[in-house]
């Protein structure tokens, strides 16, 4: 049995004797004792616990990162996002042959980079609110909107549209 799965039974199971033990007391034995306080005192012991020792208690889906720092490797979603955490987008996994592709990068309240080609043919519209860009070109952002496009578009290569969203957070490109 792993101990992620032993702290989640046990941590709930020990919470609700202490707050029945608390009800008690408080009934039959009149020591006001607040429940409010210990049950949220131990709600945040149990989120740090479950930080420690098992993976992020928010992560919900595999193309979104929340409290975290982790590599998305894009794939078939449409829509990646890092909120309050560290995202590396990985854009050099794209395939080539890729035909007219749409992808949302958004990060808020976090820090982002995308990793891309330098000859790959991308078209990158970054929206920036109350936060810092640095685009490949040596342009920075920190309010508005800016369009950077790599690579050429040839006959059999259509450009991929990638629409970055930064809010309160910051941005950087790595070329390869």
């Amino acid at each position: 049995m792993r101990f992620s799965l032993l702290l989640d039974g046990v941590f709930w199971g020990v919470l609700l004797i202490i707050l029945g033990l608390c009800a008690i007391f408080k009934t039959i034995f009149h020591i006001n004792i607040s429940l409010f306080r210990i049950g949220f005192a131990l709600l945040i012991i149990y989120i740090g616990l479950s930080m420690l020792f098992k993976e992020s208690p928010w992560r919900a889906e595999r193309n979104t990162v929340l409290f975290d720092n982790r590599v998305l490797v894009l794939e078939e979603e449409d829509e990646y996002n890092v909120i309050f955490g560290r995202g590396l987008f990985d854009l050099t996994t794209l395939p080539s042959d890729n035909g007219a592709r749409r992808i949302t990068l958004n990060v808020v309240f976090g820090e982002g980079v995308i990793k891309i080609k330098r000859d790959a043919p991308l078209t990158i519209k970054v929206n920036s609110v109350f936060s810092g860009a640095r685009l490949p070109d040596g342009n920075r952002i920190t309010m508005g909107e800016y369009i950077y496009r790599s690579g050429e578009k040839t006959e059999n290569k259509e450009r991929v549209l990638v629409e970055v969203n930064v809010v309160f957070g910051s941005l950087v490109f790595n070329e390869e």
